[in-house]
């Protein structure tokens, strides 16, 4: 039970370090070493609080941080990371505030932030990304404001955004975007 402190002469979380640890009550800190997050690797936990990926991070593995909806506060991504895998934070429904994404990501997997409905504010999809995979931001519905898309996507999955309701100002994308899958604003 309780919080759980990842030291900083940690450097790598391995593929389901802790996944389906249920017992934990509080939150979730992660040492400044930390330069890899495995896939499973916190799937399942139970932390509350706001998280932060330390800027040592370069890549979240897939579904790392699926089915954490205990969340209680903010998320934020490190200056570092350039990959978002796929389901990454699926199902995070419990995060609120603003959800800023790193100048340094090139890749937003498929699923990442699916069902991830407590963000607020508006959404700007850096320069840096190429491309937003399938249900990326699928029902995100509490945005408000409104999304940007960086003029280096060239490809948005389909139903990347589908269910994305309270978006309230303007829609912007790219001029390097080449494809808009199926039902991508749905």
């Amino acid at each position: 039970t309780g919080s759980l402190t990842i030291g900083n002469s940690v450097t790598n979380i391995g593929s389901y370090a802790f996944y389906m640890c249920t017992g934990f009550t509080g939150s979730l800190t992660i040492g400044n070493s930390v330069t890899s997050i495995g896939d499973y690797a916190f799937n399942s936990c139970t932390f509350t609080g706001s998280l932060t990926i330390p800027n040592s991070v370069t890549s979240i593995g897939i579904y790392a941080f699926g089915s954490l909806s205990s969340f209680t506060g903010s998320l934020a991504i490190g200056s570092s990371v350039t990959t978002i895998g796929n389901g990454a934070f699926i199902y995070c429904s419990g995060f609120t505030g603003s959800l800023t994404i790193p100048n340094s990501v090139t890749d937003i997997g498929s699923n990442a932030f699916y069902y991830c409905s407590g963000f607020t504010g508006s959404l700007s999809i850096p320069n840096s990304v190429t491309s937003i995979g399938s249900y990326a931001f699928n029902y995100c519905s509490g945005f408000t404001g409104s999304l940007s898309i960086g003029n280096n996507v060239t490809n948005i999955g389909s139903f990347a955004f589908q269910g994305c309701s309270g978006f309230t100002g303007s829609l912007t994308i790219g001029n390097s975007v080449t494809d808009i899958g199926d039902g991508a604003f749905n």
